[in-house]
């Protein structure tokens, strides 16, 4: 027991003597976006422009316009013997470019994200689990575009 707390003491103080701070810690003032264009399905770019909005603050000097094409297919992942869809796969994909607004600079990358939903018995049910799936999928492609450009921002 005695051990454990010594080794805890001892990680403590040099973690917080080497300068460690974790990456998605909330730094004001990184980045002003100019303007969001979002291409895509509506309720998704809506979800996502919230999501990332969060992140901007006029008082930065990092001046960017964001252009995001979002993609959206389902495909049948599993099938039965008589023919029935048994699971559906949902792959969202955005391209994200930013630019900006100084120099003209352009950064791209593409964010990719794949679930799976059942079929259920009931109709409602199965449209009910694949929206669950759009929104989780949104969430998780909002969560790292944040980070992408948070990580951009910070070693630029």
């Amino acid at each position: 027991m005695k051990n454990i707390k010594i080794t805890s003491i001892l990680i403590f103080l040099l973690l917080s003597s080497c300068g460690f701070k974790p990456i998605n810690q909330k730094n004001n003032s990184l980045i002003y976006f100019n303007e969001i264009v979002i291409s895509g399905d509506k309720r998704i770019s809506y979800s996502l422009k919230n999501n990332i909005s969060l992140i901007s603050d006029e008082t930065s000097k990092n001046n960017y316009n964001v252009d995001i094409k979002l993609t959206k297919q389902r495909k049948i992942k599993i099938k039965e013997i008589n023919g029935k869809v048994a699971r559906y796969n949902i792959n969202l994909s955005a391209l994200l470019k930013l630019t900006n607004n100084k120099n003209r600079k352009e950064i791209q990358k593409t964010f990719d994200r794949n679930a799976d939903y059942d079929v259920a018995t009931i109709h409602s049910n199965t449209i009910n689990n694949e929206n669950n799936a759009t929104k989780n999928l949104t969430k998780q492609i909002s969560t790292d575009i944040i980070n992408f450009i948070n990580l951009s921002m910070r070693y630029e």
